[in-house]
């Protein structure tokens, strides 16, 4: 008897870290493997990308790759699917001139800049500026106008 109810009560221990486990695994699903919704909104949106690397923070989803241009992509899904915006690293020559002449006016040369899509809304380009060992970081439209933006990545 007492063997039954000692095997009876691992089994049903057994059974209950089980299901809390299981539970877990679905919230916090491992960093490399997105959503469902997530990836094919992704494959559809991105065909010709390969090897993108999956991260999650803030609730988002983040896939990081390279594109035919070799150039660094960010591309940030909530957890159904819906994209939230693209981040991808620009040459220097694909800099929109009123950008790169306003930066070079009142920062110096020492600059990287990403192009930020957003649904919905204006395009962004994100510039990251050094100055010996401080950098800053300010964001522009295709105008080259300051705006504010709250990078939540």
């Amino acid at each position: 008897m007492k063997k039954t109810l000692f095997a009876l009560m691992l089994l049903s221990s057994t059974v209950i870290f089980a299901q809390i486990g299981q539970n877990n695994n679905n919230r916090n699903q491992p960093a490399n493997h997105a959503p469902a919704p997530v990836q094919q909104s992704f494959q559809r949106e991105n065909p010709d990308a390969k090897d993108a690397r999956w991260s999650q923070s803030n609730r988002e989803w983040r896939a990081n790759y390279r594109d035919n241009n070799r150039r660094n992509v960010d591309v940030y899904y909530d957890r159904d699917g819906v994209r939230k915006d693209i981040h991808r690293a620009l040459d220097r020559m694909d800099v929109p001139r009123n950008i790169n002449n306003r930066v070079n006016s009142r920062y110096g040369g020492n600059y990287r800049v990403a192009r930020i899509e957003r649904m919905n809304e204006e395009t962004l380009f994100q510039i990251k500026i050094q100055n010996g060992r401080r950098s800053r970081t300010i964001y522009m439209n295709e105008r080259g106008e300051n705006r504010q933006y709250n990078d939540r990545h």
